[in-house]
C-alpha cells in the first residue's frame, strides 16, 4: 500500500471514529449536541499529532452548523478547544505537531486561535500514566515544564472527562 493511501485510509478511521463516538453521545447517552455539548470533556490520553483532536473540534463545529449561532458557532469550537478537549503526549516533537494541528484546524474552522500566547490548546507535554493522584511534585529544569505539569495535573485531577479516545499503536 502506497504511504498516501495509507495516510487517507488513516484519516477516515479517525473521520469513522469520532462520528461513531458523537453517534453514541447522541443515541445511547442521550446528549442531542453529542460532542458539541458544554458538558462533554474528551480526553485523547496519547494524542500524537493530534488526528483525533482535530476531527473532534470539526465535528462539533458541524454539530453547531446549521443552530443559527453565526459567529457564535466559532466562539463555541474555539472554547472547545481550550477548555474541553484535551490530548496528552509524551514525546516532544508529536506535542508540537499536535499543537500545529489543531492551531491549523482551528483556522480553518474560522476561529483562530490568538496570536498573543493568551489561547492554548489543551494539548499537554505530559505522561498520561502519571499525576492523576495528589503527589508532592519535584522540580523540574525549567519553570515552563513545571507550568506544563502542573495544567496537566489539573486536567487529570479536576475535569470530568466523559470521552477518552484515541488510537494504539502495535509494534
Amino acid at each position: 500500500m502506497r504511504r498516501s493511501s495509507r495516510r487517507c485510509a488513516a484519516r477516515e478511521v479517525v473521520r469513522y471514529m469520532v462520528a461513531r463516538v458523537d453517534k453514541a453521545l447522541k443515541d445511547d447517552l442521550g446528549i442531542p449536541e453529542g460532542l458539541a455539548a458544554e458538558n462533554v470533556y474528551v480526553l485523547d490520553p496519547c494524542c500524537g499529532t493530534g488526528a483525533y483532536l482535530a476531527e473532534v473540534l470539526r465535528r462539533i463545529a458541524a454539530n453547531l452548523e446549521g443552530q443559527g449561532l453565526g459567529a457564535l458557532a466559532g466562539a463555541r469550537v474555539k472554547r472547545a478547544a481550550t477548555e474541553r478537549v484535551f490530548g496528552f503526549e509524551i514525546m516532544p516533537a508529536p506535542f508540537v505537531v499536535a499543537h500545529l494541528q489543531v492551531g491549523l484546524t482551528m483556522q480553518e474552522l474560522d476561529a483562530p486561535l490568538a496570536d498573543d500566547d493568551s489561547e492554548r490548546a489543551g494539548v499537554f507535554l505530559t505522561n498520561a500514566l502519571t499525576g492523576w493522584e495528589p503527589h508532592a511534585t519535584k522540580p523540574l529544569p525549567f519553570p515552563e515544564l513545571e507550568e506544563e505539569r502542573d495544567r496537566a495535573e489539573r486536567v487529570k485531577r479536576d475535569t470530568p472527562i466523559l470521552v477518552v479516545l484515541g488510537n494504539r499503536a502495535v509494534g
